[in-house]
């Protein structure tokens, strides 16, 4: 399988083109897309959350114990002294990274149920519900971000298998087909887990009409006709033709003068 490094460059590579494509499209904020590219960067990890002394497990949970702290400290911030405060904060974190993660690897083996396609929705679903509810941001930002964290994920599992395959000696790896997979066929339990899991997520999710509205496949080809190649040659700059003000002259500079008329009375006069 490919290394951390491996998947962390590829990843950031690979969020870094999605998010360009956002801003191209104009469809988040552009003070989301830093956060756009993180999630990516993350889900291209995530994967590995099942490697009990690899350094991207010993991360991520270290991250969402973060996350979920302050999520729980959310909630108490205007009842509790800051004191209070500290000891939830704390609490929480020590909880899940080094609680739950303890339970967790004691529970799954590695390219197991979180290397498959329903894991990466699970994650996916699970994001836009953090950023929607504990971030309380925008639906559509929400849903980019989960969509982000999937791509992440996707890239991961097809780096895996592509590192199953010796190039050099023409072999196939045992490892081949154990990494992009839709579900545990290994383990029903753990595929049906991870089916509940994903679908108390979807369900607290915000709403994705919108999101799916935009990402729809007619709204993407046509999207990507008209700006994916440039329209005559490459990088050259595109600008607006500037109004040049009229040129004033000693013609046009003169007062304008209103049309003469009779006086009225003197009309009258000439018709009696």
């Amino acid at each position: 399988m490919a290394n951390f490094n491996t998947h962390l460059a590829v990843g950031a590579v690979a969020a870094g083109l999605g998010a360009t494509m956002t801003m191209a499209a104009g469809v988040v904020p552009q003070n989301q897309l830093l956060t756009l590219t993180m999630a990516g960067i993350i889900g291209s990890v995530l994967p590995d959350i099942d490697l009990e002394k690899a350094t991207p497990s010993r991360m991520l949970f270290s991250g969402l114990g973060v996350v979920f702290a302050f999520i729980v400290l959310f909630q108490f911030k205007k009842e509790y002294s800051i004191a209070e405060l500290w000891a939830v904060w704390i609490g929480v974190y020590v909880f899940v990274g080094y609680g739950v993660f303890a339970i967790f690897h004691c529970r799954t083996k590695h390219r197991g149920i979180f290397h498959s396609i329903l894991a990466g929705a699970f994650f996916a679903a699970l994001t836009a519900t953090i950023f929607d509810q504990a971030f309380n941001e925008d639906p559509v930002v929400a849903w980019f971000a989960g969509l982000f964290v999937f791509g992440g994920y996707i890239v991961h599992l097809v780096l895996d298998e592509i590192y199953s395959v010796d190039f050099e000696g023409h072999t196939i790896k045992r490892s081949f087909g154990s990494a992009l997979k839709l579900i545990e066929h290994r383990s029903m339990r753990a595929t049906m887990a991870m089916t509940a899991a994903f679908l108390i997520v979807a369900i607290a999710a915000p709403s994705s009409e919108r999101f799916f509205s935009i990402v729809s496949a007619p709204n993407v080809y046509s999207f990507l006709q008209k700006r994916m190649l440039p329209e005559d040659r490459w990088f050259e700059m595109k600008t607006e033709p500037v109004e040049k003000p009229p040129v004033e002259t000693e013609a046009n500079m003169l007062p304008q003068l209103a049309p003469m008329t009779p006086p009225e009375n003197s009309a009258n006069g000439q018709m009696q």
